[in-house]
């Protein structure tokens, strides 16, 4: 186990340089085992190059304050490691307004009512909002009418 972290950092070292550095992203962290947050920390708290950039993320509400990432983000603040935050949040409902518009050619004006259910149902989560739309298609409560040539939905069978 730490030969193998050696070892990793090594390569790391090896083959990034100022005018090739690595960015290493990983998502879903929520889910890492102890020895990948084990080789991550290894990683970030001992490397000694600046051509060398962790990018994680994960779902702050799937983790406590026990959580094995937690744990690990503590150590590392510990020991001086920047770590910096950002928190991502749903958006507003005028922007679920005009994503629908947009992924649907359809006027605000025209999409109030599946706006807000939508809206209200994910919370303004992008993901969400492409995924309920994607499950409200497959139970046929919004379709593509070809006599019609746009969208219709069942707002009320929706809700």
């Amino acid at each position: 186990q730490n030969r193998f972290k050696f070892i990793f950092q090594m390569f790391v070292r090896a083959i990034s340089t100022p005018s090739h550095p690595i960015i290493l992203f990983l998502d879903d962290l929520q889910w890492a085992d102890e020895l990948s947050l084990q080789l991550i920390c290894a990683l970030e708290a001992e490397m000694e190059t600046n051509n060398f950039l962790f990018i994680g993320s994960y779902r702050d509400n799937e983790i406590d304050d026990i959580h094995p990432l937690t744990v690990h983000l503590n150590e590392l603040k510990s020991k001086k490691v920047t770590i910096t935050n950002i928190s991502i949040t749903g958006i507003l409902k005028e922007e679920v307004d005009t994503l629908l518009s947009d992924i649907i050619n359809v006027p605000n004006s025209l999409i109030e009512s599946l706006s807000s259910v939508v809206y209200k149902k994910t919370g303004g989560n992008v993901l969400f909002v492409i995924k309920f739309l994607n499950s409200i298609c497959d139970e046929g409560l919004m379709f593509y009418s070809l006599d019609d040539k746009g969208w219709k939905w069942d707002v009320d069978a929706i809700e």
